[in-house]
């Protein structure tokens, strides 16, 4: 992943605290202002990848919102003193739940509930579905800019990390999902947070993490983010609405994960012993010829039934190396289809 900035959190005046009652709020959020005049709707839609196919999920969007939204400056005004945690839980959850935006949501919610029903899914799989639709968006970022309103991502097909949260978030809490933002600062990184059992939680939070900028199941973590960062900070935690419904299948995530965890380590280390045995094939290979050119007829037949073996021993280290390095890459490639990747596993240990 490219190291993402979350910038243009600007606080554009801190006056005294005396005059809030006469200059307004202690806070002001980015609100939009539907553009006038524009009465037509743009049609925006996603296809992408789903289980064992492909699903479409499209809307038309009201013009003025969009274009609104394009045009809103993403700017906080504090007129008093707020701290930073605070103001940038206030600018994500107004983005996120700005009214003007309210029949885009039940438009997109519209169309992901009639796929869940021409699929027959139950709650997990149908937060599956959310998620990788919005994972599966293409990755974009615009530097010195600020978040963007989930209807300029979902019409723009395109984001970063705040943006695809902003938008995963505010689908999956308006279909009653325990969900949170999980803000790295230090990182400046953003994923969404899972409500789940407190085993399978992220760092404490009480939330299973959710990463929202590349394919992967509900608790995957990433190794690092662009540049070899980790993240290390513990996240700021903003919950979104008060959904209560919890993913149930974490236990079967993080099984998948342990699994390729182990298949990568075992690869890794069948690479190494494969490596040696080649070298060593290799001086019995040049001894063996030699022993055939000096006529030792009977060092050669002794030497080569031992080099015909051992090249048998090396060919199902190989085999064995190759299986496991399949089982990562077939888990790596298919984030979409967590039912469909825990019975691959289960096929590939019978």
């Amino acid at each position: 992943m490219n190291r993402v900035v979350l910038l243009a959190l600007a606080c554009l005046g801190l006056l005294a605290a005396g005059c809030t009652t006469l200059l307004g709020p202690p806070v002001e959020y980015p609100a939009i202002t539907p553009v006038p005049g524009e009465e037509e709707l743009i049609p925006a839609r996603e296809t992408f990848q789903f289980e064992t196919g492909t699903v479409n999920v499209g809307l038309q969007v009201e013009a003025g919102v969009y274009q609104g939204a394009k045009r809103t400056p993403k700017e906080v005004l504090l007129r008093a003193p707020v701290s930073e945690e605070e103001w940038i839980a206030g600018l994500y959850l107004s983005q996120v739940d700005d009214p003007a935006q309210e029949r885009f949501w039940t438009d997109l919610i519209g169309a992901f509930r009639a796929e869940r029903t021409r699929l027959a899914l139950d709650d997990d799989r149908y937060l599956e579905l959310i998620a990788t639709a919005v994972q599966q968006l293409p990755y974009e970022t615009a530097p010195e800019t600020a978040s963007r309103f989930p209807v300029e991502t979902w019409v723009d097909q395109s984001g970063d990390c705040d943006d695809r949260s902003l938008l995963l978030a505010g689908l999956l809490a308006r279909e009653g999902y325990r969900v949170a933002l999980l803000v790295f600062l230090p990182e400046a990184h953003m994923a969404v947070g899972i409500g789940c059992a407190p085993a399978y939680a992220y760092n404490n939070t009480g939330y299973a993490y959710l990463e929202s900028t590349n394919i992967s199941f509900v608790g995957a973590a990433p190794s690092g983010l662009g540049g070899g960062e980790r993240l290390a900070s513990p996240p700021l935690v903003i919950p979104v609405g008060t959904g209560k419904k919890e993913y149930g299948k974490a236990q079967e995530t993080t099984a998948i994960a342990q699994t390729v965890r182990a298949a990568r380590s075992q690869a890794d280390e069948l690479g190494q012993q494969i490596d040696h045995r080649k070298a060593v094939l290799e001086r019995d290979r040049e001894r063996l010829e030699a022993m055939r050119e000096s006529g030792d007829r009977q060092g050669f037949e002794a030497g080569r039934d031992r080099y015909r073996a051992d090249s048998a021993a090396l060919a199902r280290l190989v085999d064995e190396h190759n299986r496991q390095v399949e089982l990562v890459n077939y888990c790596a490639s298919h984030g979409y289809d967590r039912v469909g990747t825990a019975a691959y596993i289960s096929a590939s240990r019978l």
